[in-house]
């Protein structure tokens, strides 16, 4: 049993070298791509743009230290998710501009970037709290609540963008784009539910506090 039990753990530790090393490659490969879409926006002269990619570069790197300082831990999936929703925004949606000769990507770009976002908020706001949600009421009522508010603080941001820094292209174009941005802000909430709740991968994943719990 002795045994056992330590091969077990060894395991365990390998486990968490590997994961460690994988979001390692993401994090890289991702402040490197977003540090050539800043270039790339400083050559072109897109410095509205620009801003924007900083914000998003710093609010990652910003997430590392505080995931490293505070010990969380989110799903792999989840990690590449983000930050390919990140680089989407910035690499296609603004370097090479599809937000303005594409209707249709602006509405994906919302839904993607909502399903991603909802579900790794949702799985820091449980490190946060120290609290592993498991009843699906709730969870359904969370997962709503947390998609629209993060799609009404996102419209927001849009909002003081434009009226601080007036940038030649305008974040919100008109009344009809910001109602469909929080539409498609509903859409990706709702798709994120669906998926933690189908995936038993996310529903069992391992929260660094239940794990000092069981220990």
């Amino acid at each position: 049993m002795h045994y056992y039990n330590l091969d077990y753990t060894t395991k365990g530790v390998l486990q968490l070298k590997q994961h460690f090393s994988k979001k390692l490659i993401v994090d890289i490969i991702f402040i490197l791509i977003q540090t050539a879409c800043i270039v790339g926006l400083i050559i072109t002269d897109n410095y509205d743009y620009m801003r924007m990619s900083i914000s998003n570069l710093l609010f990652w790197l910003v997430y590392i230290f505080l995931e490293f300082k505070l010990k969380w831990s989110i799903p792999l999936y989840i990690r590449i998710a983000v930050t390919i929703s990140i680089i989407s925004n910035d690499v296609l949606g603004e370097l090479i501009n599809l937000y303005v000769t594409s209707f249709l990507f602006d509405r994906i770009q919302h839904i993607f970037g909502t399903y991603s976002l909802t579900l790794w908020s949702f799985f820091i706001i449980q490190q946060f709290v120290q609290m592993k949600f498991i009843q699906k009421k709730l969870i359904i009522i969370f997962f709503i609540t947390l998609s629209t508010t993060l799609g009404t603080f996102y419209e927001i941001f849009e909002f003081l963008q434009d009226e601080l820094f007036k940038p030649v292209i305008k974040n919100q174009t008109s009344l009809l784009d910001t109602d469909l941005d929080l539409i498609s802000d509903v859409v990706g909430g709702i798709i994120a539910l669906i998926h933690y709740l189908s995936s038993e991968s996310l529903r069992l994943f391992r929260l660094p506090f239940e794990q000092k719990c069981k220990s």
